[in-house]
């Protein structure tokens, strides 16, 4: 569903929950006989669709805002760089998807390798388009810990977009303890 622009995300955890609260106020309607309960059902619906709806367009919509900023501001970086000297700073990252997690949620976290390392971008609302595992992908976003104090680094993926091919690394940088290692494309 696309809302002014902005896509929103209803996940199949939302609708899980809903049911969840939704069936023992309809069983009770039908099994008492009394459309009482029927009465609450209504407000109820719209309240479990409303709050995630709501929060998904207004996550989305601050995305949209904030990605022109970070495109101008952002240093393209190879993963192996990035380090806690940028936490806090917008980078820009080129790789291939390795994997792709929490699309269920709506909280997609796409795991990207560019052949120096790999790292996890992660996005609270869902993204435009379809990504898989093999797409190549450039990602705006700032660096952060998953977790304050411990965890590791991720990105916090502002923009994502698909790409025909990314630049490989250069035979120098693929050097690692005297071997060289072949990547395939």
């Amino acid at each position: 569903m696309i809302i002014r622009g902005v896509r929103i995300g209803l996940s199949s955890l939302h609708l899980i929950v809903l049911l969840f609260f939704i069936w023992p106020l309809v069983y009770c309607s039908f099994v008492m006989k009394d459309a009482t309960y029927l009465v609450w059902t209504i407000p109820l619906i719209f309240a479990l669709l409303a709050i995630p709806i709501i929060n998904s367009y207004s996550v989305g919509s601050q995305y949209a805002k904030l990605l022109p900023e970070y495109e101008a501001q952002s240093r393209s970086l190879r993963i192996k760089q990035i380090g806690p000297a940028q936490f806090g700073k917008p980078v820009r990252i080129e790789g291939v998807v390795q994997l792709v997690k929490g699309k269920w949620l709506c909280r997609p976290a796409l795991t990207i390798f560019d052949g120096s390392a790999s790292i996890v971008a992660q996005r609270s609302s869902p993204f435009d388009f379809d990504i898989s595992p093999g797409d190549n992908v450039v990602v705006v976003g700032m660096v952060t810990k998953r977790f304050n104090v411990f965890g590791n680094t991720v990105i916090h993926a502002i923009g994502v977009k698909k790409v025909e091919n990314f630049i490989p690394l250069e035979l120098n940088e693929s050097k690692s303890s005297g071997m060289i290692y072949i990547k395939k494309y």
